[in-house]
């Protein structure tokens, strides 16, 4: 437990607008985070820029655009730019049950240096939306993460934590797609970072649309081998210049 605890919320968005902003007043309704940081893709829509504007009156909120044109750049952006202790970067698609946001929180507080993440595996509910197929599929190939990094964990490639920020900050980032994301998770496990995490559900989403290109999956699987096979001192940052 420490008493300095700062939580910067994030949302990068593309294409969203009321989900974007009942994402933002669902998890404002907790009352607990620090500031909000928008991030806005080159490619934002009219409709998106301007419900990002709107919200962003709130003197808590920060508008930004992110440099280059990959997801992983809005995720190095935030990385950079929190100001908070804490980071959690929440999707703007309503993808993700806001309820789990509390427990969350509580778990994050009192245990200020773990990373708490979310797990739909955890709810029998969790992957509400997804065929019996995919749900498999996606069940198969943790259970290899599992073996290939002796973890516990039950879900490993959703990005939806909550994280130190000075961890962000002493990770070498290499890629600047969604790709990245798998860095998030999988380079504090080499690290030894202690995770816990927390069921969720996922919600079909209303609006907006995935943006990861064909090959995004492929490019997953490389970079967690890679990071695995990877020297631990190879994962660190030499200075915060490598964001």
């Amino acid at each position: 437990m420490t008493d300095d605890y700062r939580l910067t919320v994030a949302i990068c968005a593309v294409d969203e607008t009321f989900s974007l902003a009942r994402t933002f007043h669902k998890l404002d309704s907790y009352g607990a985070a620090y500031e909000y940081l928008f991030v806005l893709s080159r490619k934002a829509s009219d409709g998106c820029r301007r419900t990002v504007n709107e919200l962003s009156r709130d003197p808590r909120c920060r508008q930004m655009e992110q440099p280059g044109t990959g997801f992983g750049d809005a995720l190095k952006t935030v990385f950079r730019e929190a100001r908070g202790t804490h980071v959690l970067v929440w999707s703007a698609d309503e993808a993700t049950d806001t309820a789990s946001f509390p427990e969350m929180l509580r778990l994050s507080r009192a245990n200020p240096d773990a990373v708490v993440k979310i797990s739909r595996f955890l709810d029998p509910d969790g992957f509400r939306g997804y065929g019996a197929v995919k749900k498999r599929l996606n069940a198969i190939s943790q259970a290899g993460f599992r073996l290939l990094y002796r973890s516990a964990l039950t879900e490993f490639t959703n990005p939806t934590q909550i994280a130190p920020a000075a961890l962000y900050r002493r990770i070498r980032w290499e890629r600047d797609g969604f790709e990245l994301t798998t860095e998030m998770t999988f380079k504090p496990l080499r690290l030894g970072v202690r995770f816990i995490e927390v069921p969720t559900k996922n919600v079909p989403r209303e609006e907006g649309r995935s943006h990861r290109t064909p090959g995004a999956a492929a490019l997953y699987y490389y970079m967690i081998l890679k990071i695995r096979l990877s020297p631990v001192e190879r994962l660190i940052a030499q200075t915060e210049m490598d964001l």
